[in-house]
């Protein structure tokens, strides 16, 4: 794919703080940032456990293994909420709801009002969208054009509509982009989770087996 994982997570951060979020983009890079910060915290420990088995250091295996622990309930939740919300995704980002911010940003981007972009949140996302997924209005180009009651081939280039896309609608690459993204972070959660749980198995082995007096 053009995008990797992280630059679809964070396409729309900017859009994710205004007040008219309509697709939750807030409750996306929370998972995001959860899943993030469990790995790190992952990554971190696994030196914590290569140093308790140096030492042979029974109490930091045992630390070790109840932040693993710790961090298999985090994985889990965060795979549940990615998941969840991966078939929500279609309700959001519903036919209306995106009429209705289009609309919004056709009002501030009229032809001949003026020669750049405003810097507002509904009309950079719609120019993120269509530059980034290479599509243009909810189902081609026609929704700008009568939203403004005019056409406008420059207008339409400043938004990142270009005439090849024209017939390419933004609805359903919205759709499928977040919620297949949201589902491989969902399926990498209970991925990391496997490995957590093996790995907090064999520290508990490891600290709860007596030593050898021999």
């Amino acid at each position: 794919m053009a995008l990797d994982v992280q630059d679809k997570v964070f396409i729309f951060a900017s859009f994710a703080t205004a007040d008219n979020d309509f697709l939750e983009l807030r409750r996306l890079d929370m998972i995001f940032g959860l899943f993030v910060a469990a790995a790190c915290v992952l990554i971190l420990s696994f030196f914590l456990a290569l140093f308790a088995t140096w030492k042979k250091n029974k109490f930091l295996l045992k630390c070790y293994c109840a932040l693993v622990g710790l961090m298999v309930v985090v994985q889990l939740v965060d795979g549940l909420l990615a998941f969840t919300y991966s078939d929500q995704v279609n309700q959001m980002a519903s036919d209306d709801i995106m009429y209705e911010s289009l609309a919004k940003a056709a009002l501030k981007t009229i032809p001949g009002t003026a020669d750049t972009l405003p810097n507002d949140d509904e009309v950079q996302f719609w120019a993120t969208t269509q530059n980034s997924f290479a599509c243009c209005g909810v189902y081609n180009s026609t929704d700008w054009t009568m939203a403004w009651g005019k056409e406008s081939t420059s207008q339409l280039e400043l938004l990142h509509c270009y005439q090849k896309h024209y017939s390419d609608g933004c609805e359903k690459i919205v759709r499928s982009r977040i919620a297949s993204e949201t589902q491989y972070l969902g399926a990498a959660s209970m991925g990391v989770l496997v490995v957590e749980l093996i790995a907090s198995f064999l520290a508990g082995y490891r600290a709860y087996t007596p030593s050898n007096s021999y």
